[in-house]
């Protein structure tokens, strides 16, 4: 691995959050998008500082997700023309920054992403109940279901960044990765670090816990049968839609004027039928949302951690995405050169579903 080295010092990170300051008061950077300690120390809201000192109390990489990262960059879209921001990120925030990028929801020109290796992170409801659950990589502590299931864990973007006992280290992956450290007088050095342990047990351990959690949603709730045994728990909140960063859509078609029934075809519905669902459109919205957006799934978990019946959507999100994924040899967020495959017209494909 080629990277430059920043000694250690301080708190965890501490190297980081203080090059991140020199690099705004020299100019280099005109703002950097990274969460913060909040004032009851249990929460890591976003900020975008324009300002070092604003950087106080900044934590790269908390020990829960409360706010999807590529969603927080998302509102930036178009506002960064002529400027130079730095995003320091995990790596399932930045493939979506990425998917959302092909979607034309978000222009990474002009956007540093300092991508930074993964532990996982604890379950935010036991975070908020207790205040100590977390992550630290120790497999100690819980770690969420999405987190158990990920392999992709290694810092992306431009710039990835390496905790160590021995320092910190930053390897460049883009030209403008290079660039950035070039400017603050960082220069990678071959076999500066080593190659950083891929930790083969914990992507063993992951694919494991994916292959068992698959073939339980697979068993449990196949069939439209099982989707609705799956939903049956679902109260209509929504939470799983506005906590995702790929549902980007301002007024959600389950939610149109065109879908709202009135109390004349509810009476209507239930008498043919028997009964029926209130509210209705259930099924039809999480089908719906499935189809839309299932093959920019980075599997980050948040719709998941944001169920308040604890349903296991993200575990079916990534079966399904999986499965669509490799039907078109694409994995969301891997390669920002890809163009999506939903946006893509190819007259020979898939015969084999063809009668």
């Amino acid at each position: 691995m080629k990277a430059a080295r920043l000694p250690v010092g301080g708190a965890a990170f501490a190297p980081l959050v203080d090059l991140l300051k020199r690099s705004l008061s020299e100019g280099v950077l005109d703002a950097v998008m990274i969460p913060v300690a909040g004032p009851d120390g249990r929460s890591w809201p976003w900020i975008l500082a324009g300002k070092p000192e604003r950087l106080e109390g900044a934590v790269p990489l908390p020990p829960v997700m409360q706010v999807q990262g590529a969603r927080v960059l998302m509102s930036l879209a178009g506002a960064v023309t002529g400027k130079r921001i730095a995003a320091v990120m995990r790596p399932c925030e930045y493939r979506a920054a990425v998917e959302l990028s092909r979607l034309q929801q978000l222009d990474l020109d002009g956007v540093i992403v300092l991508g930074v290796d993964c532990p996982g992170s604890g379950r935010l409801a036991d975070w908020r109940s207790d205040g100590e659950a977390g992550a630290d990589g120790s497999g100690e502590t819980p770690l969420r279901p999405a987190c158990g299931m990920c392999t992709e864990f290694t810092g992306s973007g431009d710039v990835r960044v390496v905790p160590g006992e021995d320092g910190m280290f930053l390897e460049p992956l883009t030209a403008a990765g290079g660039e950035f450290l070039e400017s603050l007088g960082l220069t990678p050095d071959e076999g500066a670090a080593g190659e950083a342990p891929a930790d083969p047990a914990r992507t063993e351990r992951a694919l494991a816990a994916r292959e068992k959690a698959f073939a339980e949603i697979a068993a449990e709730y196949s069939g439209l049968d099982g989707l609705v045994k799956l939903y049956s728990g679902c109260i209509g909140c929504r939470n799983c839609r506005d906590v995702c960063p790929i549902c980007y859509c301002r007024l959600c078609f389950i939610d149109s004027k065109d879908q709202r029934l009135t109390p004349s075809q509810h009476i209507s519905r239930s008498t043919s039928a028997g009964s029926a669902r209130l509210t209705p459109g259930t099924l039809l919205f999480h089908i719906g949302r499935m189809a839309h957006m299932s093959m920019s799934c980075t599997g980050c978990g948040m719709c998941e951690d944001a169920c308040p019946s604890g349903l296991p959507v993200a575990t079916l999100m990534s079966m399904v995405s999986a499965r669509t994924g490799s039907l078109f040899g694409y994995a969301a967020g891997e390669d920002p050169d890809v163009p999506a495959p939903l946006g893509t017209y190819r007259e020979d494909e898939l015969h084999e579903f063809e009668d």
